[in-house]
C-alpha cells in the first residue's frame, strides 16, 4: 500500500465554479459581491455596501478580547506561539489567503444571524481552514467572533454559531478571555467535545490502522483538512490511513507528518489519491504485477522531483504495458506522465520549507531506508 503526504490539485476551473456557487448563495444577503482574482497580490474590492466598514484587528480587538492575534502577542516575539497545532502554524496558500480576505469582508456586511449562518457554511463547504491566518493576522473563526461582537448579536444567537465553526474544528484560544466568548465555550464544551473526540478517534484508528514500524503521534482536524504525525522511522499505507475520508472539499486535503517531512494528499473525485505536494524526502512503493516499484521524491522551492528507484522493473512494466498505480496522481497526472517529466508543480500549501541538498539524479537504493514489501496499495515512508 502506498505511503506519501502533500497536495496540488485546486484547478482554476474548479475554483472558479465554487466562487460562483458562493456569489450566487451570497445574493440572497443582499450584498453585492467582490470580484475575486487569482493574484492574491492584487487587492480584492470589499462589497459595495461595506466599504466604509473595517474590521478592528488591531489595537480595538485586543481592548475587547484582552489579547491580540497569537502570531503577533509580546510573549511570543518570534511570531509562533507554541501552543498553536500544526494546522495552525502552517501558513495558507495564496488561494486560502485570497479567500481569507474575501470572507472577511463579507463577515463585515453579515450584520443579522442568518447572513452570518449563510457565510459560515459557505466557508465550510468550501473546505476553507477555519484557524489558519495569513501574515500574523486572525484566522476565519476569530474574525466571525469580533463581527458577532461588532454587529451586537444575543447571546444565543453567538452561542449557536459557534456551536457550528466548534463542531468543525475551530479553535478560539486566543479568544478565551473574553467574559462573553469564554462563557459559552465553557457552556459548550460538554456537548461540543465528545463529537469532536469521536470525529479525531476515528481518523486517529485509521491512522493507527496504517502504520507499520511506527505510531501515530497526533492526529489534527480542520473543517475539511486532516493531520497524521507519525513517529520517525514510521512506514504508512495511505489508503488505510485516508479510509472513509470521502472527497475532500474545494481546499481541503490530507497531511501526513512524519518526523520533520509532510505528504499532502487530496482524495478526488472517482476515489483516487492525489498526491499535491512534498516537504522532505520519501519513497513510494506502488505494488505491480512484478512486485513493488519503489519511486522516490523530494522537493525543490517550486517542484517535487521524481525518480524512479527500481529502473529496470520500470523498463519491464513498460514494455508490458502495464499502468502502475491506477489509482493514484502525482500533481494531477498519472504516475507514468509524473515520472516521464521527472516533476510536478508543487502545490505549496504547506508552506514555506528549505530546498533540501541536491540529490543525484540516479538515486541509490542506499539512500532510502526500510523498503516496505506486500500489500495491494501504495506505502511510504520517510528517508
Amino acid at each position: 500500500m502506498a505511503k506519501v503526504k502533500n497536495l496540488k490539485d485546486l484547478s482554476k476551473n474548479k475554483l472558479n465554479k465554487i466562487r460562483k456557487g458562493v456569489l450566487a448563495a451570497m445574493n440572497s444577503t443582499d450584498i453585492q459581491q467582490p470580484i475575486v482574482v487569482n493574484e492574491v497580490k492584487k487587492p480584492m474590492p470589499f462589497p459595495s455596501d461595506g466599504r466604509n466598514k473595517t474590521i478592528n484587528s488591531g489595537k480595538g480587538l485586543d481592548l475587547i478580547y484582552g489579547t491580540k492575534p497569537a502570531s503577533n502577542q509580546e510573549d511570543y516575539p518570534e511570531g509562533l506561539n507554541p501552543f498553536d497545532s500544526n494546522l495552525q502554524k502552517r501558513k495558507l496558500s495564496a488561494n486560502e489567503s485570497e479567500w481569507l480576505s474575501y470572507f472577511k469582508n463579507i463577515i463585515v456586511t453579515a450584520n443579522n444571524p442568518r447572513k452570518m449562518h449563510e457565510v459560515i457554511d459557505k466557508a465550510i463547504d468550501i473546505g476553507m481552514k477555519l484557524n489558519g491566518r495569513h501574515e500574523g493576522g486572525r484566522s476565519f473563526a476569530e474574525y466571525v467572533i469580533l463581527g458577532m461582537h461588532s454587529h451586537k448579536f444575543k447571546k444565543g444567537d453567538q452561542k449557536k454559531i459557534i456551536r457550528k465553526l466548534m463542531l468543525s474544528g475551530a479553535e478560539f484560544d486566543t479568544l478565551l478571555k473574553n467574559k462573553l466568548v469564554g462563557e459559552i465555550y465553557k457552556e459548550l464544551q460538554p456537548e461540543v467535545q465528545p463529537q469532536i473526540d469521536k470525529q479525531l478517534g476515528e481518523r486517529r484508528q485509521a491512522g493507527e490502522n496504517a502504520v507499520e514500524g511506527g505510531s501515530i503521534v497526533d492526529m489534527e482536524m480542520d473543517n475539511d483538512t486532516s493531520l497524521w504525525e507519525f513517529s520517525e522511522g514510521s512506514t504508512v499505507e495511505v489508503a488505510k490511513a485516508l479510509e472513509g475520508r470521502g472527497s475532500n472539499r474545494g481546499l481541503g486535503s490530507n497531511i501526513i507528518k512524519i518526523g520533520d517531512g509532510e505528504i499532502e494528499i487530496r482524495n478526488e473525485e472517482g476515489g483516487k489519491r492525489n498526491y499535491i505536494d512534498i516537504s522532505g524526502r520519501f519513497e513510494i512503493g506502488f505494488p505491480t504485477s512484478i512486485g513493488k516499484l519503489r519511486i522516490a521524491v523530494y522537493n525543490d522551492e517550486k517542484q517535487v522531483q521524481v525518480r524512479v528507484v527500481d529502473k529496470e522493473m520500470w523498463l519491464k512494466l513498460q514494455t508490458k504495458g502495464e499502468e502502475v498505480a491506477k489509482d493514484c496522481l502525482f500533481g494531477g497526472m498519472k504516475i507514468e506522465e509524473a515520472v516521464k517529466r521527472g516533476s510536478f508543480t508543487r502545490s505549496c500549501f504547506l508552506g514555506e520549507s528549505k530546498a533540501p541538498e541536491a540529490v543525484s539524479e540516479t538515486l541509490s537504493s542506499s539512500l532510502w531506508a526500510n523498503r516496505v514489501q506486500g500489500g495491494s496499495q501504495e506505502t511510504f515512508r520517510a528517508r
